[in-house]
């Protein structure tokens, strides 16, 4: 229950009940656009298993992660095949990626997470943390390669296309799948003596493939995940800048490589330029702790799929015929005693079934789709992961926070937990104006004998005598914090609006004026009604000097018959200026940008559609 599957489950039931309205997202981080909330394409392949075939969501799930975990290894063989036109090499190098996990030979962290270097690391990524996107994206990788490859060779349209579809589809099942994409197209576009044709049929590629992938894609959501990836799995602040280096020594040694390895196949080739770019993020981390890209040790799977082209079509070049044939049949000897400690660790250790409804996730799942009131919530670890696969409350934390828009929820979540060391004795009130602030109407803990996963808060009792508790678990405890149910907006005076963002979370004193205001009984009430999953309804009665605040995340693609603008601390509030009723529908529709990207993506779509409809009729293809 520690996997953050959870979270890519819960995605795909939100898909599958709500499959008309994938525009606001507002159960994570305070909301954000439905594109920030992970790149979409596994979620809505599991939706449309569960929805075609009668699955649950989860079963579907896991039968779409078995699936693509099972034809990573064919994809690879394909590609191999393709650049060879060796079965023996192609049947080689698909084997050991099935089977050999060289990460755990060459990095001993991962070793020691294994507990044998005999055990399948994919397997352990995909089941135990959860990497089933990541996993998903490397079963593409070798497709999109292939697919790129024959759109340098034959130049036609369909094969162009398909370069470009193949391309938006890695990178819209994972970023980091489409980064290593970027990678692979790169070794490969060295092997090749590049004319101004080939350069120009890579911009038209790349530029189709983003035009479709555009509305997930987007330049506000790819800046948001850069920046969010700064202090996610670890602090790469430093990151972006020594990154030119990096690329400049990365560039020096291919050209240094290339030189040396000219007259070898361009089989052979590929695999040293793939092993090449990928080991250059992995190794300088496991060996001397430098990070050359955000949370690095992540792409030792795909160093594991370069080492295994690397070996084989290595040993194609080096063997003659007889020798070769001799080698793949000891191959096939080899692995036979890591393809049973395979067996034994996933059957014995990582695919196990569960009682699900005895977990405490589980429980207080049901307990909000059967108490609440719908307010927004901040749970605990684990529970916050599976939240959304139970139901659609809404939260302070939640999923994968890469698209998160603003940080002051990542903060305040981070401070919650874990900042009992820096409160000088008062987490417990800091905690609850942040909360009140956040809009967050009821707070989980998880004690220690809780049967939640993580257990993250330093300090379980910090709610103590400050919170009433409204649900007592197994060592879990679910505290209201503002009266019930209270709406999303409130009226308040324009000066108790936060005006600066507290530094961290200890930083507190801007917030006091602002959750005063919230506090006051004798501010007027406002209303707060959703309309869709992307537009509410408010109203209020004001005065010139009060302002409705609206405790969503601001963002450019907001509407509504006044401004919305943006306090210090990243929310909505609408300033109409007037005494008197005040009625407004907010509508998130994207903004400009969002319009755009749909009116690019789908004019995109068309010239290709056209372009390969035109070369199958001419039997050009």
């Amino acid at each position: 229950m520690g996997s953050v599957e959870g979270s890519f489950i819960g995605l795909a039931r939100y898909v599958k009940d709500h499959s008309n309205d994938l525009t606001w997202f507002a159960l994570w981080h305070l909301g954000m656009p439905y594109a920030n909330s992970y790149p979409p394409l596994l979620h809505w392949g599991v939706a449309a298993v569960s929805s075609s075939t009668g699955m649950s969501v989860a079963h579907g799930f896991h039968w779409v992660a078995a699936l693509t975990y099972c034809l990573g290894p064919v994809a690879l063989f394909a590609l191999a095949l393709r650049l060879t036109k060796s079965l023996p090499a192609a049947f080689a190098a698909a084997a050991m990626y099935s089977v050999v996990s060289w990460s755990a030979w060459l990095m001993p962290q991962i070793a020691a997470d294994l507990g044998s270097r005999l055990h399948p690391r994919r397997l352990q990524a995909l089941v135990l943390y959860g990497e089933t996107p990541h996993i998903a994206s490397m079963t593409l990788l070798p497709l999109a390669v292939l697919c790129w490859d024959l759109a340098f060779q034959r130049r036609r349209a369909i094969f162009i296309t398909l370069a470009a579809l193949s391309t938006a589809a890695t990178v819209l099942t994972s970023w980091l799948g489409g980064f290593a994409l970027s990678a692979m197209i790169i070794a490969l576009a060295i092997t090749r003596k590049l004319t101004g044709r080939d350069v120009a049929l890579m911009v038209v590629v790349a530029v189709a493939a983003y035009g479709l992938a555009m509305p997930f894609a987007l330049p506000s959501t790819i800046a948001a995940a850069q920046f969010n990836s700064k202090t996610l799995g670890g602090d790469f602040r430093e990151t972006y800048l020594t990154l030119p280096k990096w690329l400049l020594g990365v560039a020096l040694l291919l050209g240094l490589v290339k030189l040396a390895v000219r007259k070898l196949g361009r089989d052979l080739q590929f695999a040293i330029f793939f092993t090449i770019l990928i080991a250059a993020i992995v190794f300088p981390w496991a060996w001397f702790g430098i990070s050359a890209v955000p949370q690095p040790v992540r792409y030792h799977l795909e160093l594991e799929m370069a080492l295994s082209l690397l070996v084989a079509i290595g040993a194609r070049a080096l063997l003659p015929g007889r020798a070769a044939a001799i080698a793949l049949a000891l191959l096939c000897v080899l692995l036979i005693q890591p393809v049973r400690a395979s067996r034994r660790y996933a059957r014995g250790y990582l695919i196990r079934p569960i009682d699900i409804t005895a977990t405490s996730e589980y429980k207080i799942g049901q307990w909000l789709n059967r108490e609440w009131t719908g307010e927004r919530v901040m749970m605990s670890g684990s529970v916050a992961f599976w939240q959304t696969a139970f139901s659609d409350v809404p939260a302070l934390n939640g999923g994968p926070e890469q698209g998160v828009i603003n940080f002051t929820s990542r903060m305040a979540d981070y401070g919650i937990y874990y900042g009992v060391p820096y409160s000088g004795g008062h987490n417990g009130e800091f905690s609850v104006l942040w909360l009140k602030a956040l809009g967050v109407q009821a707070v989980g803990v998880s004690g220690p004998a809780s049967g939640e996963h993580y257990k993250p808060y330093l300090d379980p009792h910090q709610f103590d005598g400050l919170l009433h508790p409204i649900y007592n678990g197994r060592g879990d405890t679910i505290y209201r914090v503002g009266a019930p149910r209270t709406a999303l907006a409130r009226v308040l005076p324009r000066h108790a609006l936060v005006s600066r963002m507290p530094k961290n979370f200890v930083d507190v004193d801007p917030l006091r004026p602002y959750v005063a205001a919230l506090d006051d009984p004798g501010m007027p009430k406002a209303s707060f009604t959703w309309t869709s999953l992307h537009s509410a309804h408010i109203s209020a009665d004001l005065s010139p000097d009060q302002v409705v605040s609206v405790q969503i995340n601001w963002h450019k693609g907001w509407r509504a018959s006044v401004p919305v603008n943006k306090d210090a601390i990243g929310l909505v509030y609408l300033d109409p200026r007037l005494s008197g009723h005040f009625e407004t529908d907010l509508i998130f529709d994207g903004g400009i940008e969002l319009r755009i990207a749909r009116w690019i993506s789908g004019f995109t779509a068309f010239v290709l559609a056209i372009a390969t409809t035109r070369g199958i009729l001419k039997k050009s293809w």
